[in-house]
């Protein structure tokens, strides 16, 4: 007997392994998602073609039909839409308020927020404001972005007043609420946060170096952090658990990305959702800790245990994209088949746009020391070759 008819907000290969956990649980699973060759559609008890980007959509759909929970996946149109339902129909588990929700994944209300509550971030300026004519504030170089993009797309580094309309043009095209931010550029290395919220305590959390060697506002090299001084982690930590307290945060996930320098860092972005290309893997394969498990069980209305058993290894994530646009051929990947994991993503003949719009494949590689897994894990890419085939 089914536990319950859960409605996965997500159809892509990101969402698949969440599809899959799902059923192995025991609940009946429902995806819904505007591509109808997605492969939740293939594997799903029941599939809906829905724009869940459009949030009047989604909540039509659930008051159509009855879903006893609701999991969002892996991009920000899936959780703010599934926030805005669950906030509308006052149900449904794992959510916080809908506008707690914009002030997390909206670039311009966060900033406000971490202004407000003095924790550690970029400057920043609307696009909207009066003074952005006048740049006062914002020493060149500045970062041009979209209030509500991610994954990088339409990010622009500007390092004169005479470039920023176009920069903003770009931004705004990339922005489904038209809105933009002009930011202060901050330099240092980049990571990750995980913690896993229950009772308004930080339950456990994570720290992950991260790299970007093909488009330079998406990642596509990570593994756990041994750069990181203790010191930040405690200050990082601290930071997190002070949003958590002012926004009275929901059991769940939040994942932030951070900018680190000597003993200086700068809070980047934050997101409730579970973060793409099969972070949770990383996580899992890294320390043995059921990543994937304690993101769904807020949203399935279950506690996460108090306790968990780490084994560590040395793993790496890399996600595979090329720079220019191509005809897939081939990849080749010049490491021992013992430690190399591969997820493709697309088949051969396929036309692969550059980064940040397409993947070909995600790779998990195992080295034999910490020490080989901070210096190989920035440079997976050179020992990934991707041919293409001329016409």
């Amino acid at each position: 007997m089914s536990k319950g008819k859960v409605l996965l907000v997500g159809t892509s290969y990101g969402a698949m392994h969440m599809l899959l956990r799902l059923k192995k649980m025991g609940y009946s699973v429902s995806v819904c998602g505007g591509i109808e060759s997605d492969p939740c559609h293939q594997h799903a008890d029941e599939s809906y073609y829905v724009d869940y980007s459009v949030k009047e959509s989604l909540l039509e759909l659930c008051k159509e039909n009855i879903f006893d929970y609701i999991v969002p996946t892996c991009n920000d149109y899936s959780y703010n839409s599934a926030s805005y339902v669950s906030t509308k129909m006052d149900k449904y588990f794992g959510f916080d308020n809908y506008s707690v929700t914009n002030i997390l994944h909206e670039k311009e209300l966060f900033r406000q927020f971490t202004l407000e509550n003095n924790l550690p971030a970029p400057r920043s300026i609307s696009k909207d404001n009066p003074a952005v004519n006048k740049f006062s504030d914002l020493p060149f170089p500045i970062l041009v972005k979209p209030n509500d993009s991610f994954s990088g797309k339409g990010v622009t580094q500007v390092f004169s007043k005479d470039k920023v309309k176009t920069a903003i043009d770009k931004a705004e095209s990339f922005s489904t609420d038209g809105k933009v931010v002009l930011e202060e550029f901050v330099d240092g290395t980049l990571h990750s946060h995980s913690a896993i919220i229950q009772n308004g305590e930080i339950l456990i959390d994570f720290f992950v170096d991260e790299f970007c060697t093909v488009y330079p506002y998406q990642v596509n090299c990570s593994s756990l952090s041994y750069k990181l001084s203790s010191e930040i982690k405690i200050r990082v930590s601290a930071s997190i658990l002070k949003i958590i307290k002012k926004l009275s945060l929901k059991d769940g996930l939040l994942h932030t990305q951070f900018i680190a320098k000597d003993n200086v860092f700068w809070l980047i972005e934050t997101m409730r959702r579970c973060p793409g290309d099969l972070y949770s893997e990383l996580i899992s394969k890294s320390t043995g800790f059921d990543y994937l498990d304690c993101y769904l069980k807020p949203f399935l209305n279950k506690k996460n245990p108090k306790k968990f058993n780490k084994n560590i290894k040395y793993i790496a994530r890399h996600t595979v994209s090329v720079a220019k646009k191509m005809i897939l051929g081939s990849v080749d990947y010049a490491v021992s088949t013992e430690s190399l994991n591969i997820v493709p993503l697309v088949e051969c003949g396929r036309t692969i746009k550059p980064a940040p719009f397409d993947k070909l494949s995600i790779i998990f590689l195992e080295f034999n020391s910490k020490e080989e897994l901070m210096h190989g894990t920035p440079k997976i890419d050179k020992l990934v070759s991707v041919h293409e085939i001329k016409i």
